[in-house]
């Protein structure tokens, strides 16, 4: 039994590997940046490059991402419920259907980002960048958004309900009151 939770806490440690992913499956992330469907959950990529990665439909639940360079990335229909993406460059990303609930994306650079029906709710993404990004659909509810900015974001049929967006730059370029709650008031 000491050898087994000895086994598992190593396994746990290693940078990239853990409990669900495969060292194949993370190996082909890092070294093709391809891996669609991949079970990757609770892995470590913090502060790797990998822009331009096609992981549609990956499991990344509960992985620490901070600081991961994913800009241009195809991480379609992908879940990402509970990632740290803290400071993560998510520029450009398609990341249509994603689910990115309770995520943490703080100061995350999403510009230009496709986030078309995009799980986001409950989700801290604070002083996170959405400028031109196209959030049509997306479900912004319960969701941390102070201090974001959303100038030239496309923001139609965006469910907001709770959301805090206080400070936040609006789509038009104005700035939200501090007590704007489900909407820029």
């Amino acid at each position: 039994m000491k050898f087994l939770f000895s086994g598992l806490l190593l396994l746990c440690l290693m940078p990239g590997l853990a409990i669900g992913a495969s060292d194949e499956q993370v190996s082909r992330l890092k070294t093709e940046k391809k891996c669609q469907k991949c079970d990757l959950q609770y892995t470590d990529w913090q502060n790797m490059d990998l822009s331009g990665v096609q992981a549609s439909g990956a499991f990344f639940l509960k992985s620490k991402m901070r600081g991961v360079k994913l800009a241009g990335s195809q991480l379609v229909w992908s879940n990402l419920e509970s990632a740290e993406l803290i400071e993560a460059d998510l520029s450009r990303a398609d990341m249509t259907g994603a689910d990115l609930r309770q995520a943490d994306l703080t100061r995350a650079n999403l510009t230009r980002g496709y986030l078309y029906g995009a799980n986001l709710s409950g989700a801290k993404a604070s002083e996170a960048n959405f400028t031109d990004a196209f959030l049509k659909g997306a479900n912004l509810s319960d969701t941390d958004l102070r201090g974001c900015n959303f100038k030239g974001a496309n923001l139609e049929r965006a469910v907001l309900t709770n959301a805090l967006l206080g400070g936040a730059i609006w789509t038009d370029g104005r700035t939200c009151a501090p007590e704007s709650k489900g909407g820029c008031r």
